[in-house]
């Protein structure tokens, strides 16, 4: 799987980043971080969608709690969810809030450690 380096620009600080797996088929995009017990503090993954559209995401077999960055064409977060690890039958949710081309998952907490939030811009850079 490729790796990209994702950088965050929250206004009035410094940028966060963080190395990115690249979910690129469809496989790898339904799987997401299915099954995995830990995910260092800089890792995360990047989703790559070709068309723009709202986007549905879900904890169903994640053991890892979350943040989901939802993020537009133009390269700037529509809406993050805090995403806990589901243990029942039914799974919950989580929607972007517009129309998204990029979704990147990391661990939960890491946007209210970096202050990113909505309207927060970012980069990406191959590795």
């Amino acid at each position: 799987m490729k790796e990209i380096l994702t950088k965050f620009y929250p206004k009035n600080q410094n940028s966060s980043s963080i190395n990115c797996e690249v979910a690129q088929s469809f496989n790898q995009k339904t799987k997401g971080l299915m099954h995995r017990e830990k995910l260092s503090e800089k890792n995360g993954m990047f989703f790559l969608f070709r068309v723009p559209f709202f986007r549905i995401f879900w904890m169903k077999n994640v053991k890892i709690p979350l943040d989901i960055i939802f993020i537009d064409k133009n390269l700037k977060i529509i809406n993050i969810h805090e995403a806990s690890v589901e243990t029942g039958w039914i799974s919950k949710f989580y929607c972007s809030h517009g129309l998204c081309k990029y979704v990147v998952e990391c661990n939960k907490g890491f946007c209210k450690k970096n202050n990113i939030c909505k309207g927060t811009k970012i980069s990406i850079e191959k590795k």
